[in-house]
């Protein structure tokens, strides 16, 4: 009994990052035996086991894997709903959190991009600033500001130099996306494409 209330307390309060099975158990206490192990079985599904590092490198594969391809992401965001995502147990310890030093390099890294994505900083926003230098017509604010609904958020945004890019950021039911287009039709129509791909 001490074993299965000390794993519903670990779970409720997110500390779910173990090295092992064994080091769990141990933990609250109890032996390593046939009876602890078939306790822990019944919770095990909720809890991670393996390195930190592992567990962290998990977490930025699913969510690069959720971009569209050959997409800006925004690494201070990344980091944001990663971070959100890890077990209290890893972001609450010292440089326990991912940083966007990390995130950057897992871009550099096709082994974890391997949807082509580019970390989006203030100059990089726009790779052909005459794309994003344009004057948007109320007609078109009206086509992007229709796509909103509950969970689904956009923008536009204006970088320091005064070029203006769509933002799409979704909640977790449409899959923590956070990614900018150029202000045209054709990035209205992957938009709406990227939302109804999330819906299916």
């Amino acid at each position: 009994m001490r074993l299965k209330e000390f794993l519903e307390n670990k779970i409720n309060n997110k500390e779910i990052v173990w090295d092992n099975k064994s080091q769990l158990i141990k933990a609250s206490g109890e032996k390593v035996n046939g009876n602890n192990i078939k306790i822990l079985k019944i919770y095990e599904k909720k809890f991670k086991f393996g390195s930190v590092q592992k567990i962290k490198d998990q977490e930025i594969l699913k969510y690069f894997s959720k971009q569209p391809k050959n997409s800006f992401i925004s690494v201070e965001g990344a980091k944001k709903i990663i971070n959100e995502n890890l077990p209290k147990n890893i972001t609450e310890k010292p440089k326990g959190e991912v940083s966007t030093t990390l995130i950057y390099s897992r871009l550099n890294d096709p082994k974890f991009n391997k949807n082509n994505l580019k970390g989006q900083t203030i100059d990089n926003q726009v790779s052909k600033f005459k794309d994003y230098d344009v004057k948007l017509s109320d007609r078109f604010l009206e086509k992007v500001f229709n796509l909103r609904e509950q969970g689904i958020y956009l923008s536009i945004e204006e970088t320091f130099r005064g070029s203006k890019t769509i933002r799409l950021k979704t909640s977790e039911n449409y899959g923590n996306l956070n990614n900018t287009f150029k202000p045209n039709e054709d990035s209205i129509k992957e938009i709406k494409k990227i939302i109804n791909e999330q819906k299916k």
